[in-house]
């Protein structure tokens, strides 16, 4: 039977495996293949892609039924498929000179019962629904396509074709629409740097002070760039950014941004934060929902 490779495969655990050890193997597996343990090495950049891509459907437990429900949806296909057997049968016996002969005979597998193949259609036309309907429904302004990341293999995030602005994405880290001069003057700096990571960003400067989270600026960090935003004013802060290739939303922890003024000098903040796609890279992150960002 055709072995149909899943997400189960890439963290390296069993398909009825409780959320513990996904967890922990997750953990495991990202220590072992993280940039910065492997340094210029793209074989494993590549596999800690797999194993993001692969915690991420399989820590939800609505995203991990509907991989679980692909999974046997391909192995049905995959087991319903004709295919082709050969088998060898003994030499004949010989007529003039002995020689040795194999030869090979095809035959067909039988074909499938009638109720293997009525829940072969009924899965087959539940997954064409799904898509047609991924199609017609409209998603809201900054959402992503309706049930997207839900259909394993066939319905992924899709990166909308402008900037929120309804401009063009930047071809280098630029701020996005007007929200450069959302601050009061300050002099403190903020260096985002997404060197590391082989993925584009759009990237929010959310103020934490007062009664309600505010975006002040948000700008767009394209795959191995760094961003730098000047004249912050001091106070409370995070970033909030959205991964362009999974649609995946991240929070920072807080960054407090100070000035401090004395006769004659001024000392203000000048900081640096990492962007990892895996949690908790160079300061504790959290996972964000749609409405929050």
């Amino acid at each position: 039977m055709l072995q149909i490779h899943t997400h189960y495969d890439h963290l390296k655990v069993a398909r009825d495996a409780p959320p513990e050890v996904i967890r922990a193997a997750y953990k495991t597996l990202s220590q072992k293949y993280h940039p910065d343990r492997n340094p210029g090495d793209a074989g494993a950049a590549h596999r800690m892609a797999l194993i993001n891509a692969a915690y991420d459907v399989l820590s939800d437990p609505i995203r991990r039924q509907a991989h679980d429900f692909w999974v046997a949806q391909q192995e049905a296909v995959a087991q319903a498929a004709p295919r082709d057997r050969w088998e060898v049968r003994p030499p004949p016996r010989p007529t003039q000179t002995p020689s040795s002969v194999l030869v090979f005979s095809k035959r067909r597998r039988a074909p499938q019962t009638l109720l293997q193949d009525w829940r072969l259609y009924a899965g087959l036309a539940l997954a064409v629904l799904l898509l047609w309907l991924n199609q017609r429904v409209a998603p809201a302004p900054g959402a992503g396509r309706f049930l997207e990341g839900y259909l394993p293999g066939s319905a992924r995030y899709l990166r909308p074709p402008t900037a929120p602005d309804g401009r063009p994405w930047p071809s280098s880290p630029a701020y996005i629409g007007s929200d450069a001069q959302a601050t009061a003057p300050g002099l403190s700096t903020l260096t985002v740097d997404n060197s590391r990571n082989d993925v584009d960003f759009h990237v929010k400067l959310v103020a934490l002070e007062g009664a309600q989270a505010r975006t002040v600026r948000q700008f767009y960090i394209p795959a191995f760039g760094r961003f730098n935003l000047e004249k912050i004013a001091p106070g409370s802060y995070d970033l909030r950014y959205r991964d362009l290739v999974s649609g995946s939303l991240t929070r920072s922890e807080a960054i407090q941004l100070q000035e401090v003024r004395s006769p004659g000098r001024v000392e203000y903040s000048n900081t640096t934060v990492t962007l990892y796609r895996v949690l908790n890279g160079n300061m504790q992150t959290y996972r964000l929902s749609e409405a929050e960002f």
